[in-house]
């Protein structure tokens, strides 16, 4: 399929989410405000057409795999390297310039849309035939999910994320927002946003998050700071909820829960007025904050991290929920 769809769910509270199947990306997610004015709380380009010639990445979902892999080897493979000597986000054109086929389904109290894109073998470097699905489902209770499967004939590497920016409230920046992430690792990252070769406790850093702060104190903190913003992976606690977003200007609260193991954050540093979103401003730098939920960028390398290879006869799965709601 080569033609540009959109695709619109909305449950009986307002919320909807719109989604193109150009990178099975989320386009926006529109919802209440307290004053009850529907707000689209993730950066957007300024329409669907314009993702097909301007590649930022927002929304848009990941893979094979998310984030860097050194110098884009994987044993005897050496993956397309895109990004220097290293290999980031699938390649060149990876998911989030692929058209996938959409099937739409609704249940009793969801709907929703199931993506899926065959990858052929060699695609980007990859080996195997891989067959992924991505499909993001509204319930009526105000919370969605994006789940990833996948299922290849040869063994592979799969690591899927998807990569919307959040921005509760329509400023400029996310610097009033007041986060907090139950984790108590994380990883370092060096001069090219690659992990460290080991886990990092928090402890006494800047990157303990798990009290509520708000951004504009988070960010200015020495050891972020020195790494100008967050792009970093932390290691997610068994919880429910791991992370928390809320904005007291527009009074819009987000939890994040996934069964992936971390999660990449980051602010959004490198945004340089390079483009218009759909409010009709430029993006600068903090416009918002992405919440990469994955094993850590360059699992393949630190055994420790994660095993993101999938064989044939295996299944991957995971699933990430957001639920949205007022305070």
């Amino acid at each position: 399929m080569t033609t540009l769809t959109i695709h619109r769910l909305q449950n009986k509270q307002g919320t909807s989410l719109e989604l193109l199947n150009y990178g099975a990306t989320l386009y926006r997610v529109l919802t209440k405000d307290k004053n009850g004015e529907l707000r689209n709380i993730i950066l957007s380009l300024s329409s669907p057409e314009a993702y097909l010639t301007q590649k930022t990445y927002l929304g848009a979902s990941i893979g094979r795999v998310a984030g860097r892999t050194s110098q884009g080897v994987w044993g005897a493979h050496q993956l397309e390297r895109n990004e220097g000597l290293n290999h980031l986000h699938g390649g060149t054109i990876g998911f989030e310039s692929r058209y996938f086929s959409a099937q739409p389904f609704k249940t009793e109290n969801s709907q929703g849309v199931t993506f899926s894109y065959d990858s052929p073998d060699g695609e980007n470097g990859y080996p195997g035939n891989l067959h992924a699905e991505i499909c993001y489902t509204l319930y009526e209770d105000n919370h969605f999910t994006i789940e990833y499967t996948g299922e290849t004939d040869a063994t592979t590497l799969f690591n899927p994320t998807n990569h919307a920016y959040f921005n509760l409230s329509g400023e400029t920046t996310i610097a009033q927002h007041v986060l907090s992430v139950k984790s108590t690792a994380y990883l370092p990252i060096n001069a090219e946003n690659l992990p460290s070769d080991s886990i990092h406790s928090v402890t006494d850093t800047g990157f303990d998050l798990q009290s509520p702060a708000p951004l504009s104190e988070i960010l200015t903190k020495p050891d972020i700071k020195a790494d100008n913003g967050l792009n970093h992976p932390f290691m997610l606690e068994e919880k429910a909820t791991q992370i928390h977003l809320a904005s007291s200007k527009s009074g819009i609260d987000l939890q994040i829960g996934t069964t992936y193991p971390c999660a990449v954050l980051y602010t959004g540093s490198h945004f340089n007025n390079d483009f218009q979103l759909d409010n009709g401003h430029a993006v600068s730098p903090y416009a918002g904050i992405a919440f990469e939920t994955q094993f850590p960028p360059d699992a393949i390398r630190h055994p420790a991290f994660g095993d993101i290879q999938l064989h044939p006869g295996e299944k991957f799965h995971a699933k990430t929920s957001y639920q949205l709601g007022i305070f």
